[in-house]
């Protein structure tokens, strides 16, 4: 069993002492009061307004500090009541992380057949190598309209996050290795350069963002999001087609705050060099796949 662990900075402000020597206090030229509220006005809220300005820039198009919330909230509804048989999730959740060889794993996932040399990769050559789990917690179950899951927050020994979930099976369900690898159809360095074209599976945090330019400058025409993920160092900009109707059902609702996306997106000509790609498809909202 998987032990289990539970885990402001303000600006100060200290007034200037009023003095009745303005000579002394603002310099050599006699200052009215009204004229030194102006200065002190200027002087504060400027620079504070710049500063705030600046801020929201970067933001937005260079660099958002740190991993996303890797319990970010996704559009599901609330689970129903479901009857488990055999082994409980967090059981099957424990035995999966405890697992050292390929074998012992392939015992406690979903589909084995279709994620055996996917997962042997992972934990030979990738972050299943060297990562080692410091925590596990149940969070909230979820649903779609394809399945029911619970749902585990695990914390590596590095501080960093993945999410377990463990879908409803009638024979008692297994682990989703796809979700928990944060598994996409192509490596993030080749969507970046420019050598993938076409991603048909990619999992990522969407959020809305305001970014129009380059290819995507109109705003009637797209809408732009925000797509981040742990693999990525930097954030991209993905666009909806406004009129597509495959995104209807997104398009109507779109996340204010990153949440849990499978997707696929495609590169329009050049436009990995501005880092922006066209948002094709939502395959579903969180990252278990139907």
């Amino acid at each position: 069993m998987i032990l289990k662990n539970k885990a402001q900075s303000g600006l100060g402000h200290r007034g200037r002492p009023q003095s009745k020597d303005t000579e002394t206090a603002f310099g050599k030229n006699p200052t009215s009061k009204f004229a030194s509220s102006v200065m002190w006005a200027l002087l504060v809220v400027v620079p504070l307004a710049v500063l705030l300005f600046m801020g929201a820039r970067y933001w937005e198009h260079q660099k958002l500090d740190g991993d996303p919330p890797p319990m970010a909230k996704e559009y599901e509804k609330t689970a129903p009541p479901v009857a488990w048989h055999g082994l409980q999730p967090e059981q099957i959740a424990d035995k999966y992380l405890a697992a050292t060889t390929q074998e012992e794993r392939l015992r406690w996932v979903r589909q084995p057949a279709a994620v055996a040399e996917s997962m042997e990769r992972y934990y030979r050559d990738g972050p299943g190598a060297s990562e080692k789990v410091a925590d596990l917690q149940k969070m909230p179950p979820g649903s779609t309209d394809d399945q029911v899951f619970e749902r585990f927050a695990v914390t590596m020994t590095d501080g960093s996050k993945r999410l377990l979930c463990v879908p409803f099976d009638e024979s008692g369900g297994g682990v989703d290795f796809k979700s928990y690898a944060r598994q996409c159809s192509d490596p993030w360095s080749a969507v970046l350069d420019g050598t993938v074209a076409k991603a048909s599976e990619m999992r990522v945090f969407l959020q809305r963002g305001n970014y129009y330019n380059h290819e995507f400058a109109d705003e009637r025409q797209w809408l732009c999001l925000i797509a981040t993920s742990p693999e990525l160092e930097n954030p991209i900009h993905l666009y909806a087609r406004r009129d597509n109707p495959d995104l209807a059902l997104f398009l109507k609702n779109p996340p204010n705050q990153p949440q849990r996306y499978t997707i696929a997106l495609e590169n329009p000509g050049q436009g990995h060099r501005n880092r922006q790609w066209q948002l094709t498809r939502v395959i579903t909202a969180g990252w278990v796949t139907p």
